[in-house]
């Protein structure tokens, strides 16, 4: 299934990267609006069905420690069509669920393929291009998946009303099947081919390597720190704005997309902050918002009413700073693995995804009001990374 790499234009790949990566968030975003009818559909409770995406993003993290090796040892290029194949087959078998336990495992099969895909694209770009291109393209990837909850929950709730609820997992389907032959005609293998190849291929020394590197801990633990901020704010969102606030479910809809957009607008400036100020400043500078954004929550929690402004503007210098550290963390965690690209993505994708989900859930889990969840988040373990990187070195 090795090719070389085809001459294809960098836009088309870098599209097709693009692609990849939104199949994780695609599978979460896109049939939120409908799962109060699928609870009834299914005749369970709503908080079964979250469990949906709960095995998804777990799938997603642990399949991230079984697919960095295999894409290292057999290649990427067959890691992105095995991937888009499982997930399409997942999202089938979701369709034509009538039970919660083919539905769970519909969504086990799905998080493995999303993750297989996503590992793919960011150690394709660490193969193909340098470590200052690398930081600029891993903010359009990341960038990228703000498209998602930007706009897959309308396309989601207009094809629930038209077809049903199972049109979602229809498109979801359709979507990957696109991607799949299109990377099959397009897509050429990009692993070096001086590349170290694992054997035996899952060996605790070779993710010893990776994890021994205190770079790569300290700007992927920067990644999961992010993330957890940001996932402590989508879990907090519709409590706060719909059930206390009141809003209806297209003002909520119109404040989530809004601050989707904030991402998506900043994620693709990044690349010319990183280009004026160098990935490690950019890192700085992003953490530093990220660092008000929890000081203006808190403030906002402990001196003003709940409000849409309050909340949400907080949020939205929260989403810059995430957006402008994200690339160049990633781009700084990778640099040192050219060899073990597959390995080291799987790795970041594995802290960045599942450390923050793990940091979010336990923030969520104390007596803190959900603002201040969120204020701790963003404040406690930033100011952590922003002064003991005064003693690090530059990148």
């Amino acid at each position: 299934m090795s090719r070389d790499v085809p001459a294809a234009s960098g836009a088309g790949r870098l599209a097709l990267l693009i692609a990849a990566v939104m199949l994780m968030p695609l599978a979460i975003d896109i049939y939120l609006p409908s799962l109060p009818v699928m609870a009834r559909d299914l005749g369970q409770p709503s908080s079964a069905l979250q469990v949906t995406i709960t095995l998804l993003l777990f799938s997603v993290g642990l399949g991230q420690i079984l697919v960095g090796p295999l894409t290292d040892r057999f290649g990427r290029r067959p890691a992105l069509l095995l991937g888009s194949l499982l997930y399409g087959l997942g999202a089938l078998l979701a369709m034509s669920a009538t039970t919660l336990l083919p539905l769970y495992f519909s969504r086990v099969l799905q998080g493995l393929g999303a993750c297989a895909a996503t590992t793919v694209a960011f150690a394709a770009v660490r193969d193909l291009y340098t470590p200052a291109e690398g930081a600029r393209l891993y903010s359009y990837l990341n960038g990228s998946l703000c498209l998602i909850p930007a706009l897959a929950p309308v396309v989601g709730g207009v094809l629930a009303v038209q077809l049903g609820w199972r049109s979602n997992f229809a498109f979801m389907a359709l979507f990957a099947l696109v991607l799949l032959a299109t990377a099959f005609a397009t897509f050429g293998e990009t692993r070096p081919r001086d590349a170290e190849l694992p054997r035996p291929l899952y060996r605790l020394a070779r993710y010893r390597r990776v994890l021994g590197d205190r770079r790569f801990l300290r700007y992927a633990g920067t990644a999961g720190v992010c993330m957890a901020a940001i996932l402590i704010y989508v879990s907090a969102a519709p409590v706060l704005l719909v059930e206390r606030l009141g809003l209806s479910e297209l003002a909520f809809a119109a404040c989530f997309g809004g601050n989707a957009l904030v991402n998506i607008v900043t994620f693709f400036r990044a690349p010319r902050v990183i280009h004026r100020l160098g990935r490690r400043r950019t890192v700085r500078l992003g953490l530093g918002l990220v660092l008000l954004a929890g000081g203006l929550q808190g403030l906002a929690a402990w001196a003003l009413p709940l409000s849409v402004a309050a909340f949400m503007g907080p949020v939205a210098v929260l989403s810059v700073g995430f957006s402008l550290t994200l690339g160049a963390a990633s781009s700084l965690a990778l640099e040192p693995f050219r060899g073990l690209a597959g390995t080291a993505a799987a790795l970041l994708g594995a802290l960045q995804l599942g450390g923050g989900a793990v940091l979010a859930s336990l923030m969520l889990a104390t007596p803190l009001s959900l603002q201040m969840a969120l204020a701790a988040m963003a404040t406690l373990p930033v100011a952590l990374l922003l002064v003991t990187d005064r003693a690090s070195r530059p990148a």
